[in-house]
C-alpha cells in the first residue's frame, strides 16, 4: 500500500467515528444539554448573579458610647461613603445585636467613651468594628471604609497639632509618603470583572468532562468499550488511537462554537475586559480544548454508568477553581497541590486566558502555560490510549473465558448416545 492511501485510510477511519461520534451526541438529550445548553446559559447565569461588580450601602449599626462630636463626624464619614450605609444607631449592645440577628444589618460600629479624650490628646483611640461573616463583601466594605476614614481624621488631627513654616510643610510632616489605591486591569474593583473570566474556562472543562463520561458510562452500560472499534457496514476495526483522535474531532468542532460564545460574545456582552487578538486567542484555544478533551477521554473511563458521571466530576469545579490561583493567591498554596494543579487544564487554561483577555498579554507572555496546555494534550491522549487499549485486552480476555466455560458446560451436559447392539 502507498504512503498516500495509508494516509487516506487512516483519514476515511477518523472522518467515520467523528461523524459517528456526532450523531451519538445529537442523538442524547443530556449530552445536547451539557454540550450546547449549559456553555450558553452559564455565563448569562454568572453574570445576573455578579453583574452589580461591587457590594454597595452594607448595613451598619452604630453603637455610640462617646457621644462626641468627634465620634459624630466619624459616623458621617462612615455613612457619607457609597459602600457603606449606617441604618441605626442604638443605645446598647443588645439592641444592635437583635438587628444583626434579624439580618438587617451586618455590621456594628461601637464607640468607646473615652475616645475623643485619647483622640485629642494625641493618645491612640479605638474604634471597635463587629461584624459577621454572611457576607464577605460586606466585611470588606466595613473594614476598608472604617480604615481609611480613621487614618484620613488622625491625619486632620494631626495636622491640627502642627504648626509647620507653611500649609505644605504641615502636609509633608503630618503625610510624607502620598499613596493612592489604585487596581490594575479591573478599575471597578469588582467581582464579575475579576472572576468571571476564569470561570468561563472551567466551565468549558467541567461540561466536556462530565458530557463525555455521560456518553461512555451509556457507551459501556450498552455493550462495552469495543463496540467503538467498529466502523463501516462490514464491521472493520480501526485502532484505539485512530478511535480516540476522531471522537477528539468531534468535540473539538462542538467546541469550537461553543467557546467561540463563552469566550468571545458573551464577555463583549457583558462588558468585560478584552485586550487580546483573533490569532492569540486561537493559538490559544487549540492547546486548551485538546487538553480538556484528552483529559475528559481519560478520567471518563472511571466512569461505568451514566448516571455516575454527575456525582463522581459535578464537586470537583470548586476545587479545580482554588487550585487555578484565581480566588487565592498561588504563592500561598502549598507547593503539592501546585503540582498537582499542572495535571489539570484548567489551571494553565486560566491562568492564561485571565492575563491575554484581561491584562493584555502576548503569547510569549503566558508561553509557560500554553506549553503546559500541549504537554497536558499530548499526555492525556497517550495515557488515554494505553488505558483504553487495556480495558479492550481485558474485556477480550474476560469474553473469551466466558465463552469457553459456557462451551465447556454445554458439552457436559450433552445425554450421550446410547449404543445399539447388532
Amino acid at each position: 500500500m502507498s504512503i498516500i492511501g495509508f494516509i487516506k485510510g487512516h483519514l476515511q477511519d477518523i472522518v467515520a467515528i467523528c461523524g459517528r461520534e456526532l450523531r451519538r451526541v445529537f442523538a442524547d438529550s443530556a449530552s445536547i444539554l451539557f454540550f450546547f445548553v449549559v456553555p450558553f446559559i452559564y455565563p448569562f447565569l454568572y453574570a445576573a448573579l455578579y453583574g452589580n461588580e461591587v457590594a454597595r450601602e452594607a448595613p451598619l449599626v452604630v453603637l455610640d458610647y462617646s457621644h462626641s462630636a468627634l465620634s459624630r463626624e466619624f459616623v458621617r464619614r462612615v455613612d457619607a461613603s457609597p459602600d457603606v450605609a449606617v441604618v441605626a444607631q442604638v443605645a446598647s449592645e443588645a439592641e444592635a445585636y437583635q438587628l444583626v440577628n434579624e439580618e438587617k444589618a451586618y455590621g456594628i460600629l461601637i464607640f468607646p467613651e473615652d475616645f475623643s479624650q485619647k483622640a485629642h490628646l494625641g493618645r491612640q483611640a479605638e474604634v471597635n468594628l463587629h461584624t459577621t461573616f454572611a457576607s464577605a463583601l460586606y466585611y470588606k466594605a466595613f473594614a476598608l471604609t472604617a480604615t481609611e476614614v480613621a487614618l484620613t481624621m488622625g491625619r486632620e488631627l494631626e495636622a491640627s497639632r502642627s504648626y509647620g513654616a507653611s500649609h505644605e510643610a504641615t502636609r509633608i510632616q503630618v503625610r510624607p509618603i502620598e499613596s493612592e489605591w489604585i487596581t490594575p486591569f479591573n478599575p471597578q474593583g469588582g467581582f464579575q470583572g475579576f472572576l468571571l473570566p476564569g470561570v468561563l474556562i472551567l466551565i468549558i472543562q467541567q461540561t466536556l468532562l462530565i458530557g463525555i463520561s455521560m456518553v461512555m458510562g451509556t457507551e459501556r452500560e450498552r455493550g462495552g468499550l469495543s463496540r467503538g472499534l467498529c466502523i463501516g457496514r462490514g464491521g472493520r476495526y480501526t485502532s484505539t488511537m485512530r478511535l480516540l483522535v476522531g471522537r477528539a474531532l468531534c468535540y473539538l468542532l462542538i467546541y469550537a462554537v461553543s467557546s467561540l460564545f463563552t469566550l468571545v460574545v458573551a464577555p463583549r456582552i457583558f462588558g468585560l475586559p478584552q485586550l487580546t487578538d483573533a490569532g492569540t486567542f486561537a493559538l490559544l484555544l487549540l492547546p486548551l480544548l485538546l487538553a480538556c478533551i484528552f483529559f475528559s477521554f481519560f478520567w471518563s473511563l472511571v466512569v461505568k454508568h451514566r448516571e455516575k458521571a454527575m456525582i463522581i466530576w459535578v464537586f470537583t469545579s470548586i476545587p479545580f477553581l482554588f487550585l487555578t490561583g484565581l480566588s487565592w493567591p498561588l504563592s500561598a498554596i502549598p507547593a503539592p497541590l501546585r503540582a498537582l494543579g499542572l495535571l489539570i487544564p484548567s489551571t494553565p487554561g486560566v491562568q492564561a486566558f485571565v492575563s491575554i483577555s484581561s491584562m493584555g498579554a502576548s503569547l510569549r507572555d503566558v508561553l509557560p502555560q500554553y506549553l503546559t496546555l500541549w504537554a497536558q494534550a499530548l499526555g492525556y491522549f497517550l495515557i488515554a490510549s494505553f488505558t483504553y487499549a487495556r480495558l479492550l485486552r481485558s474485556s477480550s480476555r474476560s469474553s473469551s473465558t466466558t465463552l469457553s466455560q459456557t462451551a465447556h458446560a454445554t458439552d457436559h451436559t450433552q445425554p450421550d448416545t446410547p449404543t445399539r447392539l447388532p
